[in-house]
């Protein structure tokens, strides 16, 4: 017999899909035992942009700032030292002592020094006022108070018996200035005046005389601290006017280095009659 078939069954639901795995396959990278060259590029790589410098700051003004700060303290040292000078070593001491044998130094340096003393057999040298001893010497204006380093520090006489004139070399210190740095007028003519009489007094017949007159023309400022030639002559212009008692003299005072005069000078010296004076030693 055959057997019945039996119905199928219907599932009234539908069923619920499976999900479908699907099998990843990783592929290992292919790694290639041979090297590979770098083809070269046809593309031209980009342009790196150029960094911009940092500003440099202008020099100028620091130039001009250090300049004038250089000019502005040394014109201030300048004109402090002019003004208020630094104090003067006393005549005697020992300071003034040391600074005489550097000017006397100095002097022995100079042309007209070394040239006067070449020709020693026509020019007699001796220093300014040495025949003058105590206690005289300390109670004139010119070896007294004109004294030291400070004063007239070197004072030499150059003279010429043949020719009858003088030359003096002499120093100029900074006590005796009467503006800053420029030496006083009434300095210039007391050594005008003794120059000249110096030269007076050799031809008078007494050997001794006074100043009767004496002009001065100031051509130029005589500074201080430095060296200066006093020349100085019988006024041949005059000539006609000298006689035993009375000579007419004639000077100028010069620069050492230029030879420009400062001053010019002539007097008149005379050995007054009825008065009795002291005749002046050699080496006045």
């Amino acid at each position: 017999m055959r057997a019945l078939a039996r119905p199928r069954r219907h599932n009234l639901y539908p069923a619920s899909p499976r999900p479908i795995r699907t099998a990843r396959r990783t592929t290992p990278p292919h790694r290639s035992t041979s090297t590979l060259t770098p083809q070269p590029s046809t593309t031209s790589p980009p342009a790196t942009p150029a960094s911009t410098p940092a500003p440099r700051r202008p020099r100028l003004p620091w130039i001009y700032a250090t300049t004038f700060l250089f000019l502005g303290l040394a014109t201030g040292q300048l004109v402090r030292l002019t003004v208020i000078p630094p104090p003067l070593p006393v005549p005697g001491s020992d300071h003034d002592a040391v600074l005489l044998d550097a000017l006397h130094a100095q002097a022995d340096a100079l042309p007209i020094v070394r040239e006067l003393r070449a020709h020693a057999a026509d020019w007699k040298e001796w220093p300014a006022y040495s025949a003058i001893r105590s206690p005289h010497r300390e109670h004139r204006l010119s070896t007294g108070p004109m004294a030291g380093a400070r004063g007239l520090g070197v004072q030499r006489v150059f003279w010429n018996e043949r020719e009858q004139r003088a030359i003096s070399v002499m120093y100029f210190g900074g006590g005796l200035s009467g503006w800053p740095g420029v030496v006083h007028g009434g300095t210039v003519a007391t050594v005008m005046d003794e120059s000249l009489g110096r030269v007076a007094i050799r031809q008078l017949a007494q050997k001794t005389g006074v100043t009767a007159n004496l002009e001065l023309s100031y051509r130029a400022p005589t500074l201080a601290n430095r060296f200066y030639i006093l020349r100085a002559e019988v006024d041949e212009a005059k000539a006609n006017l000298n006689t035993d008692r009375k000579k007419w003299v004639k000077g100028v005072l010069e620069e050492v280095d230029t030879g420009k005069v400062c001053v010019e000078a002539r007097g008149l010296f005379v050995t007054p009659k009825g008065v009795k004076l002291t005749p002046f030693e050699e080496g006045f």
